[in-house]
């Protein structure tokens, strides 16, 4: 399989690095406009499959190619230029959206592959990490949630160009995502970048709202349905950790989830940014898995 990853920052390099330990790709390449950038200089340094060809050279590389990835990590509204750019060749590859546009199938890789589709939405950091808890335990304490509320903070240093422009798109895109897929439309995203120094970890707290009180029998699922997501998070993304919170209110209760990086090329604070290299990493696996042993 051969993985081809539009643009050059901290996004795109740190998902160089794990699709090179992930070892199901026989060729990774990577793709900006700016042979002068400093990810270039960075990758032409570190002797990356690199070029500064853009999109028109990717379309080249896919003519000569079989089974193809390719991971968008540009920016909202760059995604769907390259989409139409890319639309014809569909037929012929997986299209991964790491940025917090509206192309693609909602998809978090905590779950198997959706069927019938090759352009996937990795929606954001806060919907990766957010979703499965939401739906887990909605199903678990027989859906009497009504109304969820995520507030995410991440370091400031973490936040890049393409994610300063993308605050609304973050915003939109999330809760979109949560609507849709956990069914739950009354729902609300925010969005903090600290500027602390030294930098803070990535954050998230979501708090929930039932249509009653929360009994000792509810209190118990949901601890085992937050130990279990733990522990299938952490599969791909190992420095996830989501824990409960009581309140005093008894139908509202928290959970935080913090995510310490793995370092790979990215900060360990910048865990949000490593949360969706993470999952568009494990997605490809998944790919990779359905493709060659289904």
């Amino acid at each position: 399989m051969n993985c081809f990853i539009i643009v050059l920052g901290k996004i795109g390099i740190d998902l160089y690095v794990k699709c090179k330990k992930n070892k199901i790709f026989k060729n990774i390449i990577i793709f900006n406009r700016n042979k002068n950038s400093e990810g270039a200089k960075f990758c032409k340094k570190n002797r990356f499959s690199y070029f500064n060809t853009g999109i028109a050279g990717l379309v080249k590389k896919i003519k000569k190619s079989e089974t193809n990835v390719i991971f968008d990590a540009t920016s909202a509204s760059a995604s769907v230029i390259n989409i139409n750019k890319l639309k014809s060749y569909l037929k012929d590859i997986f299209y991964i959206n790491l940025t917090p546009s509206k192309v693609g199938d909602y998809v978090t890789p905590y779950y198997s592959l959706p069927r019938f589709t090759r352009k996937f939405n990795l929606i954001t950091c806060g919907g990766q990490s957010s979703v499965p808890l939401i739906l887990e335990i909605n199903k678990k304490i027989n859906n009497k949630i009504v109304y969820v509320e995520l507030v995410s903070s991440i370091a400031s240093l973490s936040a890049g160009k393409a994610t300063r422009e993308n605050i609304d798109e973050y915003i939109i895109n999330t809760q979109m995502a949560i609507s849709r897929l956990t069914k739950i439309k009354n729902n609300k995203v925010i969005i903090n970048l600290n500027p602390s120094n030294p930098p803070v970890n990535m954050m998230n707290s979501i708090f929930f709202e039932i249509n009653n009180k929360l009994s000792a029998i509810d209190y118990t699922k949901i601890i085992k349905t937050v130990k279990l997501i733990n522990q299938r998070m952490k599969i791909y993304i190992p420095g996830y950790n989501a824990k409960l919170f009581k309140t005093e209110k008894n139908n509202i209760f928290r959970i935080t989830v913090r995510v310490i990086g793995q370092g790979d090329y990215l900060p360990k604070y910048a865990g949000n940014l490593d949360i969706i290299t993470s999952s568009a990493t494990h997605l490809a696996k998944l790919i990779y898995e359905k493709k060659n042993y289904n």
